[in-house]
This record gives C-alpha cells, sequence and structure tokens, in this order.
C-alpha cells in the first residue's frame, strides 16, 4: 500500500468520518466490524486503519500513519511543538463540540473566567488550590494560565469527568460537550465562553508527504474530493424555463441581480421546443444557477418575475475551483 490513511475506529467519529467519505466518494469498505483495516474502492492504493482519535495523532505526529482524521481538540492537546504534524483541514464539517469550564451550579456567584481566578486566589489563601479534573491537561494548563488562573491542580479524569464534583475530588471541570445535556444532569453550569470549538479535521505527517510522491498524490486526491464536497454543501443548482428572444438577452435580464447570477454568471441554453413554435414567438431558454443554499428563494423570485416555469432545486456533488487551495496549502507546510 502506498497511503495510510487512519481514522476513528468506533463511535459518533466513526459513522461521521464514514459518511462524510462515502459522501465525496471516498466510501470506506469494512468486511468485518471485527477488523481494525478497511479499503477505498475508488483508491485502491490506498489503506485505511481504525483507532482510537488519540492514537491517530500520535501516530500521525511521529510518522507511523501519513494521513488521518481526528478531533481537532486532541489535536491541540498532543501535538505539542511537533512541527511534523500538520493541519490540512481545520474543519471538515462535523463532529461538532466544545471544550468548556463546568463548576457546581450551586456556585451562583461564579459565572466568568475572572470569577475562577478570584477563587483560584481565595482557595490559595486557605491552603489548597483550585482542583481541576480533565481529560486535557495540556489546554487546561494553557487556558489557566492565560486567564491568571495561577493556583490550581489537574486532576487527571479518564472516567466520567462529569462525576468529580459530585464525588468530591474536584472543584470544577474542563471537558467536551456537545449539548451540555451530561454537564446539566450532574448539576453543572458551563462558566464562560468555550475554551475550544472542536471538529471533525485532517491531519498529515509532513515527514511521510515529503519522502513519497506517491503518498502525496493519492493525498492530493482525497483532498480535491473532500475540499469540493466541502464547497458544494454551500451550494444549490437551479434551473428554469425562460422565454426570451435569445440567449443573450434572457442572460442579460438574469444577471440584472448580480447577486443571483451564480458563481460566474448564469448558463443559458435553449430548450428544444416539442411542437412548432409560432412565427416571432419568443423561444424558450434554460437558465442554470449555483448559487448559496439561503438564496434559494430569492433566486426563485427572481426567475418568476422574469417568466421563469419549471423551477427545480438539485444538491451539489462537488464543486471545483481553478485551484484545489487545501493541497496548495499543504504544499506550502511541507516546503516550510
Amino acid at each position: 500500500m502506498t497511503l495510510r490513511f487512519a481514522i476513528p475506529s468506533k463511535g459518533s467519529l466513526y459513522d461521521g468520518t464514514v459518511a462524510f467519505l462515502d459522501s465525496a466518494g471516498l466510501r470506506v469498505t469494512r468486511p468485518n466490524p471485527r477488523r481494525y483495516t478497511a479499503s477505498i474502492r475508488t483508491l485502491p492504493e490506498t489503506e485505511v486503519l481504525l483507532h482510537r482519535p488519540a492514537d491517530i495523532v500520535e501516530k500521525v505526529a511521529s510518522g507511523e500513519i501519513d494521513l488521518g482524521i481526528s478531533g481537532l481538540d486532541l489535536v491541540e492537546e498532543l501535538r505539542g511543538d511537533r512541527d511534523e504534524l500538520l493541519v490540512v483541514f481545520d474543519n471538515l464539517g462535523y463532529g461538532n463540540a466544545e471544550l468548556v469550564v463546568a463548576a457546581p451550579e450551586t456556585w451562583i456567584d461564579v459565572t466568568t473566567w475572572h470569577d475562577l481566578a478570584d477563587l483560584a486566589v481565595e482557595l490559595h489563601a486557605q491552603g489548597r488550590p483550585l482542583r481541576i479534573a480533565t481529560k486535557y491537561p495540556a489546554l487546561t494548563r494553557r487556558f489557566c494560565y492565560a486567564n491568571d488562573i495561577n493556583y490550581f491542580r489537574l486532576v487527571d479524569s479518564q472516567g466520567a469527568t462529569e462525576a468529580a464534583p459530585g464525588l468530591g475530588y474536584a472543584d470544577i471541570i474542563v471537558d467536551i460537550t456537545e449539548t451540555g445535556t451530561t454537564l446539566r444532569d450532574n448539576q453543572l453550569k458551563i462558566v464562560g465562553e468555550p475554551i475550544l470549538r472542536t471538529q471533525a479535521c485532517l491531519i498529515a505527517s509532513r515527514r511521510c508527504l515529503r519522502a513519497s510522491p506517491a503518498a502525496l498524490a493519492l493525498t492530493r486526491s482525497i483532498l480535491e474530493l473532500v475540499e469540493a464536497r466541502r464547497r458544494a454543501r454551500r451550494f444549490v443548482q437551479v434551473t428554469a424555463n425562460i422565454a426570451g428572444a435569445s440567449a443573450e438577452e434572457v442572460g442579460r435580464r438574469v444577471a440584472a441581480r448580480p447577486d443571483l447570477a451564480g458563481v460566474q454568471g448564469p448558463t443559458i441554453a435553449p430548450v428544444w421546443p416539442g411542437t412548432p413554435r409560432a412565427e416571432g414567438a419568443p423561444g424558450w431558454h434554460m437558465v442554470t444557477v449555483i448559487v448559496p443554499q439561503e438564496r434559494v428563494l430569492d433566486l426563485v423570485a427572481h426567475l418568476r418575475d422574469l417568466g421563469g416555469d419549471t423551477i427545480a432545486v438539485m444538491p451539489t456533488q462537488y464543486v471545483f475551483e481553478a485551484n484545489c487551495d487545501s493541497y496548495d496549502r499543504l504544499l506550502v507546510q511541507l516546503e516550510a
């Protein structure tokens, strides 16, 4: 195999990754759910390896794996100063969560990070530190020092972190949450803004891709599809039939609203009539426009004002541009 590509082995991040890759034309085939290897039929020279998300970060950083998908929170926690690990896409559009500080709901006077800093000083004066349970020691330590929380002790939490304050071995926690439900179930409240907004991201090994042109070429194929798919999610394709004397005349009418004329303008094509057209009657033209999803109703109204009929809206599968921006950025990182 030429490219070693790691994805999460289970859980919601696995489900999201497989679904996203499938939507990008990179279907992962895993014959046996107990196996920790898989394949991508459209890229037969790629070996798909299934690992824990934290292990993916470590293995990409060490050069054991060329390319991987993990959570941005784990990348920021584990990468340290290892510049061999490159973040190619910091947001693949799924696996969204937040790293937050949570304190007991009974702490009514603690609502901001500044309040936590004051509390840490008070506890220090009483002879003990602010105890923080977390699975993210590096990010938590960085957060505390950046916000003048100087008197604290980290409590390693490999189990249910949200239970720590209730069990008495921590005062507050720093943990990942998607909806906040588990925190509320444990009588905890979020303090301040999230420390980090996280989601699935794509990472690469600088050393591996520098050493293997074949692996870099396969990586480019993946980036082309992933980038085009991510871009396509923002757009829809709208078609309509509009009567007009010529394609130029119809095009001018549609383009009178530049904000609704598409990425580079509308595409106009003549419609072949099913029955002979009366002499002097305007011909029909099919107009195709690609617009952001949030502008669909505006465009439909515009086309109707122009006499548009049979208006159809379809999702776009891929939107490729002149260059693959993510691949160009990767080349810059590899040369740095």
